[in-house]
C-alpha cells in the first residue's frame, strides 16, 4: 500500500528549504519582490494571499501555505518560464521549430490584433493562423486573448506566449513563429485597480506581455482600457479605468527605459491597442511613453472603424510598411508592419 506524505502547513514564522522553494515560486510567478530565503515572514504571508486570491480560494484567504497550495504552486513552476520582470510566469506552446540553425532575421514581419471576446475559439484560430502564414508573419501582438488561449496554442509553426498567471490572467500574448523564439518573456503587470465593465464585471488592471525574437528585437503587446480621454493635457474618465491607464503607461515606460539603458543596440517595439490615438497629448498618452522614452510611434491608420487606437511605437529598429488588414471577424482590423535592424548593429 503506497501512502502520500503530507507535509505541515507552512506560516509566518516557519524557516527551512521548503520556506524558500515556495517564496521562488511565488517571486516567479510575480506575487513576491525581494529575494527569497528561507523564512516564512509577513511579506511571504501577503503573497500567499494575494496568489490564493487569484488562483480560485474562495472566502478569506489566509497566509499559510498547506497542500493545495504546495501543488499548485508545484504545477505553475512546471509548466512556465520565469519572466525577466519578476511579474509573472509565462505560457508558451510547445517547440515545433527547426530552423533554429539558419541565419538571424534583420528583418521581420509583424502585427498587432486585437481578437475580440466571446467569438469560436476554432474560427479564431483558423483565421489567424491561415492569415499568419499566408502573410509570411513572424509575430502578431495580441489582445483580448481571454478564452483563446488553448485554441491559439495549437496554431502549427507558431508558439503562444502569454501569462495566465497575471492579474488579467493572460489578456495579452504574443504569438511567435517558432524559429524565432528567444528564452526571454516577462510580464508587464499594471495596477489601478481596474474597473467595472459595461457588463456590470470586474476588469482587473491590465498586464502587458513582452518577449525577445531572433536576438535583437523586444516586443511588447499591451491593451489600455477604454473610455479614458485627455482634456487640457490630463486624463479624464471613470477614476479607476483612468488610474488602471497610468499604471500601465508608467509601468510600460519603465520598461522601455531599462531596456534601452541596458541594451541600447538592441531594439524595441511596443504595440496594441492602445484605445488612444498617437496624436493625443499629455501626461500618460501613449505619445507621452514614447516621447518619455525616446522612441517613435508609427499610428495613422483606421483600425477601429474610423479610430485610430492599434499601433506601434518603436527604438532601434526601422518600422515601414504599415497597413491595415481585415478583421477577420473581430471589431479590430489587424495592423501589420515590417521591422528592420539598422545596417552596422550585430
Amino acid at each position: 500500500m503506497r501512502t502520500t506524505a503530507h507535509h505541515r502547513p507552512l506560516h509566518v514564522g516557519s524557516t527551512g528549504n521548503r520556506v524558500q522553494k515556495v517564496e521562488e515560486r511565488l517571486k516567479s510567478a510575480g506575487y513576491l519582490k525581494g529575494a527569497a530565503d528561507d523564512r516564512f515572514d509577513a511579506k511571504t504571508a501577503k503573497a500567499v494571499v494575494a496568489y490564493k486570491r487569484d488562483n480560485g480560494w474562495e472566502g478569506k484567504p489566509q497566509g499559510v501555505v498547506g497542500e493545495r497550495m504546495d501543488q499548485s504552486l508545484k504545477r505553475i513552476s512546471a509548466t512556465t518560464t520565469p519572466g525577466t520582470e519578476g511579474s509573472t510566469t509565462a505560457q508558451t506552446s510547445a517547440a515545433g521549430g527547426s530552423d533554429s540553425k539558419s541565419k538571424t532575421p534583420s528583418q521581420l514581419k509583424g502585427a498587432t490584433y486585437n481578437v475580440e471576446r466571446d467569438r469560436n475559439p476554432q474560427d479564431v484560430k483558423k483565421w489567424l493562423g491561415d492569415f499568419a502564414k499566408k502573410n509570411k508573419l513572424d509575430f502578431v501582438q495580441l489582445q483580448e486573448i481571454n478564452g483563446y488561449h488553448k485554441a491559439l496554442e495549437n496554431i502549427p509553426g507558431y508558439h503562444l506566449v502569454t501569462f495566465p498567471g497575471a492579474k488579467d490572467h493572460g489578456e495579452t500574448g504574443i504569438l511567435v513563429k517558432d524559429s524565432l523564439l528567444q528564452g526571454q518573456k516577462t510580464s508587464i503587470q499594471g495596477e489601478g485597480g481596474g474597473w467595472t465593465t459595461v457588463r456590470g464585471g470586474h476588469a482587473p488592471p491590465r498586464a502587458a506581455t513582452a518577449v525577445k525574437l531572433a536576438g535583437w528585437l523586444q516586443v511588447v503587446s499591451a491593451h489600455q482600457p477604454p473610455s479614458v480621454d485627455w482634456k487640457g493635457g490630463e486624463p479624464v474618465g471613470p477614476k479607476n479605468r483612468v488610474s488602471t491607464y497610468k499604471s500601465l503607461s508608467e509601468k510600460l515606460l519603465g520598461f522601455a527605459q531599462r531596456k534601452i539603458a541596458k541594451n541600447p543596440d538592441e531594439g524595441l517595439l511596443i504595440g496594441g491597442d492602445w484605445n488612444e490615438p498617437a496624436s493625443t497629448k499629455g501626461k500618460w498618452s501613449p505619445g507621452w511613453i514614447a516621447q518619455q522614452a525616446g522612441m517613435t510611434t508609427h499610428g495613422g491608420v483606421e483600425s477601429h472603424g474610423h479610430g485610430k487606437i492599434d499601433y506601434a511605437m518603436s527604438y532601434g529598429c526601422k518600422v515601414s510598411n504599415v497597413r491595415a488588414g481585415p478583421t477577420g471577424g473581430s471589431d479590430h482590423n489587424i495592423v501589420m508592419y515590417t521591422v528592420s535592424r539598422p545596417k552596422g548593429k550585430g
